[in-house]
Formats: structure tokens, sequence, C-alpha cells
């Protein structure tokens, strides 16, 4: 992640971790991140547990709004938090290169 203006460029490693580890293991990955951030009481990603576990994946510059921002791009059920299966289809949707190998695969299939 660097800083730029105000705001955060991502690097995309998705594709790089799909390739390397296929549909299961980055699957498997993205679960084990999805734990890291979330609240152990709810089981789900919350605006507080982003906040206080974020920092621990490199989220530390984030302000509320980009937090807030997060959650909402991933929360299918307008409830504010993100279980699993949100918190994956946000990180697939938030990753341009792995989208396209994705509609390429089941378009020609």
């Amino acid at each position: 992640m660097q800083e730029m203006d105000n705001s955060f460029e991502f690097e995309d490693y998705l594709p790089i971790m799909a390739e390397k580890l296929g549909e299961q293991g980055l699957m498997e990955e993205l679960a084990k991140g999805f734990h890291l951030l979330a609240d152990p009481s709810s089981g789900t990603i919350t605006f507080q547990s982003l906040k206080t576990n974020g920092p621990w994946l490199g989220l530390l510059h984030m302000s509320d709004s980009d937090l807030r921002a997060i959650i909402q791009l991933g929360d299918s059920k307008c409830r504010g938090e993100l279980d699993l299966h949100d918190f994956c289809v946000a990180m697939l949707r938030t990753s341009p290169e792995l989208m396209i190998l994705a509609l390429s695969s089941l378009c020609s299939g």
C-alpha cells in the first residue's frame, strides 16, 4: 500500500495468489484474512473490528470513512458488517485482473 495525496493505492496480489495457490488455496487464504479481521463475538467484520485489527494487515493509515466504505462495498445484506461470503466477494471485486480472468473463464466455458 502506498500513500499518495490523501488517497491509497493498493497493489493487487490476488491474481498472483490465485495462480500459485489455485482456487481452493486462495479461498483458504481469504478465510484466514477474514478471521484475522473479524470480531470474535459476532464472527463478522464490523467497523470496530476493522479499525482494531486492520493495522495488523496494513490498514493503519485509513480514515474512519475509508474503513466504513470497505464495509459498505461488501455488505450485501445492509447490516453494517461482512460475513465470510461478503468479504470474499468484496476482495474479488476489488481485484480487476482477477475479475477479468473469472469472466473470461465463464465466457469460454
